[in-house]
């Protein structure tokens, strides 16, 4: 054999050797690949199971049987219902506690700036501040600012006709008293807010008063952002024992709404319940995609969503009065629900929005029980509030 013809079969077998080893570092690269897949895919779902069980530690807990329905068809609750004025106590504390220890001391004609200056920082609001300060100024006498109980009794009046006219429901009354119920088909509610507010917890709480009361609910899992959000729509949808709409794979949150309409209307649903995605604020492009889910609910019913609700934590204070003007100046709210009321010191956030916005507050939220979402009551609110350390 010929140098020449030696030199082609090296060069043939290296050419060979190179091919092989390419291959096997394919082969091992892809290996490689698929166990790190794995790997994150085993972590991903271990990551969902730890947050879906961070954010909901009472799931799995079995509630008790805490209402029952009597022979009238009306709910009665099987425990003690919560003392609005125990659950208001740290919001008293903060307003009306302060301006209590200012007359106890010092110099009274020091006390209209020192109210004004407690009241700012009480989560009332700048607009509401200045109508209250602008009732002591202008209904009382020098004499009667200086002295706590007419001063007191000002400020309740004042807070009082804040409320006047679309807070009256009596404290007794239910759920169904606070829904703008369509005149036929499937009623719709959409319910917005920022992650953490409460609004997945309000919803399944909803839905079980709702449930109780002989409606035929429908949930639909609109929160298509948040890996955790349908597995803890799904824990509160079947305690409830309601029905929850969640496509698998669905990802476009206004699909998910338009057919969960259009499943209540053809099925006969007294209730959709539309859930969104938690988002804040300030995010436009979020903001944007909202307001299409509740277009897109009208090519299958009109009027729908017949309410808007927007779940504000009352701890988040001015905050969440500034997310309700965002969300209202974009969807038109009917309606808040207030959570955690219970145990905030930043409960006056209530006399803000109704002066500010002057939308209804429908619910609160004062305790863990599905009952302790009540109906609210401008008149139970303001005589709890004004009741404590009397």
């Amino acid at each position: 054999m010929s140098p020449g013809h030696e030199n082609q079969i090296e060069i043939l077998f290296g050419l060979v050797a190179l091919l092989l080893s390419i291959i096997f570092a394919a082969i091992f690269f892809s290996v490689i690949k698929r166990v790190r897949a794995e790997k994150k895919a085993i972590e991903a779902q271990e990551q969902l199971t730890h947050e879906v069980k961070r954010e909901m530690p009472t799931m799995a807990v079995e509630e008790p049987v805490l209402a029952h329905v009597d022979s009238t068809g009306e709910i009665v609750s099987d425990m003690p219902a919560v003392d609005l004025a125990d659950a208001l106590r740290k919001t008293e504390e903060n307003l009306f506690g302060r301006i209590r220890s200012l007359f106890k001391s010092g110099d009274s004609s020091q006390h209209l700036d020192d109210i004004e200056e407690i009241l700012y920082t009480s989560d009332l609001g700048p607009i509401t501040v200045q109508r209250l300060m602008g009732a002591l100024q202008d209904k009382l006498s020098r004499k009667e600012r200086a002295d706590y109980d007419t001063v007191r009794d000002t400020l309740k009046e004042e807070i009082k006709s804040i409320f006047a006219g679309s807070h009256s429901s009596a404290p007794t009354a239910g759920i169904l008293s606070k829904i703008n119920f369509a005149a036929s088909g499937p009623t719709v509610l959409m319910i917005v807010g920022v992650n953490g507010a409460g609004k997945t917890t309000s919803i399944g709480k909803i839905s079980a008063q709702l449930a109780a009361e002989g409606k035929k609910v429908l949930v639909a899992a609109g929160d298509t952002f948040r890996a955790a959000a349908g597995g803890q729509l799904k824990v509160w949808t079947d305690r409830a024992q309601v029905e929850i709409f969640s496509p698998e794979g669905v990802t476009d949150p206004s699909a998910v709404a338009f057919d969960a309409v259009a499943k209540g209307k053809s099925q006969n649903y007294d209730v959709v319940i539309v859930d969104t995605a938690g988002r804040l604020h300030t995010q436009a492009n979020l903001m944007e995609e909202i307001k299409k889910m509740k277009r897109v609910m009208t090519k299958v019913i009109p009027e729908a969503p017949h309410e808007t609700l927007i779940v504000l934590d009352a701890n988040s204070g001015q905050n969440a009065l500034m997310q309700a003007k965002e969300f209202h100046n974009a969807l038109e709210l009917t309606g808040a629900v207030l959570t955690k009321m219970d145990g905030t010191a930043k409960g006056g956030v209530a006399v803000g929005l109704a002066q500010e916005l002057q939308i209804p507050i429908k619910l609160i939220g004062v305790g863990e029980r599905i009952q302790d979402l009540r109906t609210f009551s401008a008149q139970e609110f303001v005589d709890s509030l004004f009741q404590a350390h009397v």
